[in-house]
Parts: C-alpha cells; sequence; structure tokens
C-alpha cells in the first residue's frame, strides 16, 4: 500500500495533539477527494496516543434533565457519545478528544458553584458508527459513588482541560 512509510511514521513518532489534528485534516482532505486509502492513515491517527492527553469532563444530560441520562448506556457499553449536531462548538470539542485521554462524567449541581462527578474512563478507541457519526470507545471504572466538587469552569456539554500532570 502508497501509505505503509507514511503510517509506520506515525506510528513511531510521539506526536502532540495538535500535529494529529493537522495530519489528518490533511489526510481527511485527500480522502474526501476520492483517495480512499487514505483511511489508512486517518485510522491509524486515531489509534495513536498523543503525548499531551488532556482531560475531557463530559456532561450527560441532555437540557440538563437527569430524567434523560445516557450515562448508564454508554458505561454499560463501554462508549461515549456525542449527537448534539447543533453546536458545532461542542462538536469540536468532542471531535478533538483522542485516544488516552481521561473522560469524567459531570452534571452541574449548584448553578456556579458545583458538580457532581459520575465516574471515569479512559479512551481506548475511536469508532464510527454506520452513519459515520464518531464515539469514543471508553474503559469506564467501576466508580458508583456520586461526588460533589467545585465546577472548576466546566460550563459547557463538552468541556476539556490540560493535563496538569
Amino acid at each position: 500500500m502508497k501509505y505503509n512509510k507514511t503510517i509506520e511514521q506515525i506510528k513511531n513518532r510521539k506526536m502532540a495533539r495538535s500535529e494529529l489534528a493537522r495530519l489528518k485534516v490533511n489526510t481527511e482532505n485527500i480522502y474526501k477527494k476520492g483517495d480512499l486509502d487514505a483511511k489508512y492513515v486517518i485510522n491509524t491517527i486515531d489509534s495513536i496516543i498523543p503525548t499531551d492527553t488532556h482531560i475531557v469532563f463530559m456532561e450527560f444530560c441532555p437540557n440538563a434533565n437527569v430524567h434523560n441520562r445516557r450515562d448508564i448506556r454508554w458505561r454499560s457499553k463501554g462508549i461515549c457519545e456525542f449527537d448534539f449536531f447543533k453546536s458545532q462548538k461542542q462538536l469540536k470539542k468532542f471531535y478533538s478528544v483522542c485516544k488516552g485521554d481521561l473522560v469524567i462524567l459531570k452534571k452541574r449541581e449548584k448553578f456556579g458553584k458545583t458538580m457532581k462527578l459520575y465516574g471515569y474512563g479512559r479512551v481506548i478507541a475511536i469508532a464510527y458508527d454506520e452513519y459515520n457519526v464518531r464515539y469514543l470507545k471508553i474503559q469506564w471504572s467501576s466508580q458508583e459513588e456520586i461526588i460533589e466538587v467545585p465546577l472548576m469552569g466546566c460550563n459547557s456539554t463538552v468541556d476539556i482541560k490540560n493535563r496538569l500532570y
């Protein structure tokens, strides 16, 4: 295959998420122009853990209604999804999540003050459904205790924080 050398370089280099994102955009443009082999490069990029993993605080209750909670299904299936396609800003954040990132399930509790954390898990793979909609495969923790913590500036559905360590 014509991209074997590129794929090997991606696998062997330690790359930051910004480098991987730039490479992925370029490769997706090649793929859209009809080069179907470029999909192998895209799949390789999705399988790499960047050198700068992030913490993702993920809201799981549409319209902030706990009766709409999705975390129970996500945890049972080992996935995390984002289907609020109207918000391009949030969608872009979700699509920037990489393998190796830590996802923390959160729900804002006391407006502007606290949030509750319902669990966490590590992204083990990036996947796409039959409609080519991206979702995350996650190895969820067995945490069942819900803890309340300060809000930490997490005011949107998908909040990404740089790792502090």
